[in-house]
């Protein structure tokens, strides 16, 4: 008897945890790697799929960015920040050459690793967050991509496209 009561309380702490509101990631402002600040403010008028990672996680990125666009092209923000909080402040200038050359498009740098670290991210891999227009981390993945967590994104933005409530 005590276990099944034990049991029953678990589970509805674990119901409770699933059900409670994820994380508010918040405004804030990052130099990109022209130099040109982005200002992240919420309410936003579209879903985001938020890509981070850190040197050795950033492999992983291209096959997860490539994946949005091809299923939602415009109709979600697709921005990436990158960790890079341990490199040295006389190094920073080269840094933004490399990215300058490497990408046509604008990556957020997180020279002070704040935004990383309220994102909860995960270094060494490619972390991939759903974040809605209020600003609240619906879903997080890390790793490369993979089937599970490519539909789990992927629903995770289609019912915040929709409006519809979360599961």
């Amino acid at each position: 008897m005590k276990c099944s009561v034990a049991l029953i309380a678990l589970l509805a702490l674990a119901a409770g945890a699933v059900a409670s509101p994820l994380r508010e990631l918040g405004d804030f402002d990052l130099t990109d790697q022209n130099a040109r600040t982005r200002a992240y403010r919420f309410p936003k008028a579209k879903i985001t799929a938020m890509t981070v990672a850190d040197h050795q996680g950033s492999g992983q990125l291209a096959p997860w960015i490539q994946k949005f666009y091809d299923r939602y092209e415009n109709r979600i923000d697709i921005d990436g920040v990158a960790d890079v909080s341990m490199i040295p402040k006389p190094l920073r200038g080269m840094i933004c050459e490399v990215f300058r050359k490497r990408l046509a498009y604008s990556v957020m740098l997180d020279w002070g690793g704040a935004v990383v670290k309220r994102l909860g991210y995960e270094k060494g891999v490619a972390n991939i967050y759903v974040i809605d227009r209020r600003g609240v981390i619906l879903r997080q993945v890390t790793g490369p991509l993979n089937d599970d967590s490519e539909q789990e994104l992927f629903q995770a933005i289609d019912h915040a496209i929709l409006g519809a409530p979360r599961r």
